[in-house]
């Protein structure tokens, strides 16, 4: 088998399923439906539980294999997988919070940008009642006055709903 069987971390929900099937018998083909694994990886899997057979077919007593289950998850390597598992989680969930903390910047703002007023937005913006108008002539333009806008509005809320209201 694999280093780290993927089906590892799913091993309690195959167990449940196995649990609610109807038949006692458990044969390769389900098995392998179960933990999404090819043939002969569930052949593998499924044979040291192997009490009948059906034609050319082997199947394993449902409980049998449960058990079987239960002892792989219970190994050193279904450990080490979940382990290892929990710790892309927390990885991936640092990666997030980091792309959440500290977005992209999607233009350079000028120090002068922070104390940015409504009365002396670049040329090109203008606020009426209902109406926000951005003139540009390049996308890199076009980001800078809506960062202006956004700046001076931040900088006067009140302001800026009296001239955006009418």
């Amino acid at each position: 088998m694999p280093d780290k069987p993927i089906w590892y971390g799913r091993l309690d929900a195959v167990v449940a399923e196995l649990s609610r099937l109807d038949w006692p018998w458990v044969d390769r083909e389900t098995l392998q439906s179960l933990l999404a694994v090819g043939s002969r990886r569930a052949q593998q899997i499924l044979q040291p539980c192997v009490s009948r057979r059906i034609g050319a077919s082997g199947v394993a007593g449902r409980e049998d294999l449960i058990a079987h289950l239960k002892r792989l998850a219970a190994g050193d390597e279904a450990h080490y997988e979940r382990r290892r598992r929990v710790r892309l989680a927390q990885a991936l969930e640092g990666l997030r919070q980091a792309a959440l903390t500290h977005p992209k910047v999607l233009v350079e703002a000028p120090n002068t940008i922070l104390h940015q007023e409504l009365a002396d937005l670049p040329a090109g913006v203008s606020i009426a009642p209902g109406i926000i108008s951005i003139a540009f002539s390049t996308p890199k333009e076009a980001l800078e006055r809506l960062l202006a806008l956004a700046m001076a509005i931040g900088n006067n809320l009140s302001e800026f709903e009296r001239m955006a209201g009418g």
